[in-house]
């Protein structure tokens, strides 16, 4: 996920994640058809055939990732705005600083909430 994020800057990279109850095992790397520094999105054409092919591996939508190529790990008020799967985490990769940094959160209504997660 964070090498995807890397390999998009500077535009914003995005991506989905499925597996089974909360636990991510598979990436999906998706293309951002705004090819912007500051915006994502995805074809929902892409997103249905992703869906699908999660569907026959017998996993579910987890979460949804994107990254900030140069702001902070924090949902912005488009992302939030945009944030249509409620039952799915959303990661942030943040590539501002030499180190990327990762936020998760649940996104409901107009609200961000700060989600714990482990990488392994």
């Amino acid at each position: 996920m964070v090498r995807h994020c890397q390999e998009e800057k500077p535009y914003e990279a995005c991506g989905l994640l499925s597996g089974r109850g909360n636990s991510a095992q598979t990436i999906w790397r998706m293309e951002n058809v705004l090819k912007r520094p500051d915006a994502f999105a995805m074809s929902t054409r892409q997103i249905q055939k992703v869906l699908n092919k999660m569907a026959m591996r017998g996993e579910n939508l987890v979460g949804i990732y994107h990254s900030h190529p140069t702001a902070p790990p924090v949902p912005s008020t488009e992302d939030i705005a945009y944030a249509h799967y409620t039952e799915a985490a959303y990661l942030i990769v943040s590539l501002s600083s030499p180190q990327p940094a990762l936020g998760c959160y649940r996104i409901w209504g107009a609200r961000a909430f700060p989600r714990p997660f482990r990488l392994e």
